[in-house]
């Protein structure tokens, strides 16, 4: 299970410095879900709010904007920002808090794959869902994890001493709640919901140095990432890490690629 106990106070005021790319991609999410003016948003994994308050500038006085994070320390960041976007504390798989029917479209930008209980998330959604109403999620698709540069970067450091046989790669939480394309779209159409549309898109950001690089990881995966290596490894390979970003520099900076999933679904 996704433990949410290592986040910190820096952790979430890093991540909110350094998350722009999925600030735009959950922007562009938004989009696809055709917000009226007065239209009722839930974001669900809303971390430090900044995408909950640009619906709340979508929606209008006359629409309602509510986030839900499991990390506290998200919360407070979110709330110092003020503003009429009310943050809770909670998390996908436990929307008992809002009623049936009383959401116009939910939001979970990069965050699905934290999920643990995919399935329960997905029923709770469409409890709160109204008919007709909309989700829109983005998250990562597990098969193509290799492709991607974190990925390139990961295996062939962990399949080398002093890692070989002593770090699981699969374990890490950066990688280990990812589900398959055609996994997401069981899942979906299992929910009842309908499938709207679905993108496979690329992503792509430089960063200044490869310490910047792991710097964003561990702010968007909360300070779980390097959990399940060994106490006496952990440093080394946070190390190992920057030096393999670094040595992919150029002149612009170390240049991240990826891919994510975007998914529009219905509750008919």
């Amino acid at each position: 299970m996704t433990s949410f106990t290592h986040d910190s106070r820096g952790l979430a005021e890093t991540y909110e410095r350094v998350s722009d790319l999925q600030f735009e991609g959950g922007k562009r999410l938004v989009e696809r879900l055709g917000l009226a003016e007065g239209a009722r948003v839930l974001d669900v994994g809303c971390g430090t709010g900044r995408l909950a308050h640009w619906i709340a500038e979508r929606v209008g006085t006359t629409g309602a904007v509510t986030g839900i994070d499991p990390l506290e320390e998200r919360i407070h960041v979110a709330r110092a920002r003020g503003g009429n976007v009310r943050f809770e504390v909670g998390q996908a798989g436990d929307l008992r808090a809002f009623e049936d029917a009383s959401f116009d479209a939910v939001c979970m930008s990069s965050v699905f794959h934290w999920v643990a209980d995919k399935a329960k998330a997905l029923a709770e959604v469409r409890r709160v869902l109204r008919p007709g109403g909309r989700l829109g999620v983005t998250t990562q698709p597990h098969e193509l994890f290799r492709a991607g540069t974190v990925g390139l970067v990961l295996e062939p450091l962990l399949a080398r001493a002093p890692y070989a046989g002593r770090v699981d790669g699969s374990m890490l939480t950066f990688a280990n709640r990812r589900c398959t394309t055609t996994d997401l779209v069981s899942l979906v159409l299992e929910s009842r919901l309908d499938l709207a549309e679905l993108h496979v898109t690329p992503s792509a950001r430089t960063y200044a140095s490869g310490d910047a690089v792991v710097d964003f990881i561990e702010a968007s995966s909360f300070g779980t990432f390097l959990r399940p290596v060994p106490d006496e490894l952990r440093p080394l390979l946070r190390a190992d890490l920057i030096a393999a970003f670094d040595a992919r520099r150029g002149s612009e900076g170390v240049a991240v690629r990826g891919w994510g999933v975007l998914f529009v679904a219905t509750r008919a």
